[in-house]
């Protein structure tokens, strides 16, 4: 069960696909038609839409994949020891830094770009969004308190996840803690998921991404592989659900505005149930350059929207400006800063991320040892 490698390489592209879903919808709102957008419209694009391989660019069936495999890999990483308290302290304390460094610096680097002044009036009005009067504190704290307090997302639009990231990881957390008694487990994971059902759907389908990912660790039997892969291939076709796409007219019937939601959560699910369970995947996907991608796909999650702005759309202009028409401007841009994407990602990786991991390791242990010698003086006295 404890394919680490498949898993990270899937975290990578799912990545790709949150990359895809903002490049190509800076450009073409229509593969999403969230919205009637003032930019041209065309007719590959519709056909791409009402296609069932949408997966390819589905950026929310993504972020449902990042969160059931969190959940799975949290609870793995969890449950490698038996004492089960020292493992919890040591996760809950390092949890937030681990997650709010990097987010930190992702704003800093919009607050950065940001000085440029970039003409943003040629592309999707969704995107039109991510210019926003800079001010440096306030950056600091959409980076450490906004985004995971309400889910501010001004500096960075991908950062509306960090919430369910910090939220479901502590679920994740008190679950193990709790292993050495399974009812009470149990009841604590149907607590928290009953309760999610006032809350706002999209956070509730992610606490229920991270509950799942954790059962999926308990679920030891084997399935053939036959039905491993059909369940990953009915999992990218319901990764790919928009409401209004002819391949899901038969689901939109019955969910009506629900579709998109509730059947990229599903995608998610079967995804990662299926990578989890298939030796043929999981031959697939281990391999060094996607597990690579695995590693800096954090650091390509939290960076790409600065990226976009700063190079991609100054491309785009320039190219439009020169007499190239719409859709052989915005490719060119496109493939030009997804190559950026990935080269400055492996510097943030490197630099940011890698310290975001050992400063949280190091508060961790400086806030074990200072809660252990405070309760020696206690216990002596």
């Amino acid at each position: 069960m404890e394919k680490l490698h498949s898993a990270e390489s899937l975290r990578g592209i799912a990545c790709i696909a949150v990359v895809f879903s903002h490049l190509l919808g800076t450009f073409y709102p229509q593969l999403h038609s969230f919205y009637q957008s003032a930019l041209p419209e065309f007719e590959f694009v519709e056909t791409i839409y009402n296609s069932p391989f949408t997966f390819l660019y589905s950026g929310t069936g993504a972020v449902f994949v990042f969160f059931v495999l969190s959940g799975y890999v949290l609870t793995l990483s969890s449950l490698k020891t038996t004492d089960y308290k020292k493992r919890f302290f040591v996760s809950i304390t390092k949890r937030y830094p681990r997650l709010a460094i990097p987010a930190l610096f992702s704003c800093l680097l919009m607050f950065l770009v940001l000085q440029v002044n970039v003409d943003v009036s040629r592309i999707a009005e969704a995107m039109q969004k991510m210019k926003i009067e800079p001010h440096f504190f306030d950056a600091v704290y959409n980076g450490t308190i906004g985004a995971f307090a309400t889910g501010d997302q001004r500096y960075n639009r991908a950062l509306w996840t960090m919430r369910i990231e910090l939220i479901g990881s502590f679920i994740i957390y008190i679950a193990c803690l709790l292993q050495y008694k399974p009812a009470l487990r149990h009841l604590f994971l149907l607590i928290i998921a009953i309760v999610s059902i006032k809350i706002p759907e999209q956070i509730q389908l992610g606490f229920y991404s991270f509950i799942i990912g954790h059962y999926f660790y308990f679920f030891r039997n084997k399935i053939p592989e036959v039905l491993s892969v059909l369940i990953f291939i009915l999992g990218l076709y319901f990764c790919g659900a928009h409401n209004n796409s002819a391949s899901y007219s038969l689901f939109s019937n019955l969910l009506g505005e629900k579709t998109y939601e509730y059947l990229n959560f599903l995608g998610g699910i079967l995804v990662v149930f299926s990578v989890l369970k298939s030796k043929f995947i999981d031959d697939i996907l281990d391999k060094k350059p996607l597990i690579w991608l695995g590693k800096v796909s954090f650091a390509i999650y939290l960076i790409h929207i600065s990226i976009i702005y700063i190079i991609c759309v100054p491309i785009f202009n320039l190219l439009i400006d020169s007499g190239y028409s719409f859709v052989p401007a915005s490719l060119i841009a496109s493939i030009i800063t997804f190559f950026m994407i990935l080269f400055f990602s492996h510097y943030f990786s490197k630099y940011v991320d890698d310290f975001a991991i050992s400063f949280s390791n190091k508060f961790s242990k400086f806030f074990l040892g200072l809660f252990d010698r405070v309760t020696k003086v206690f216990v002596k006295n």
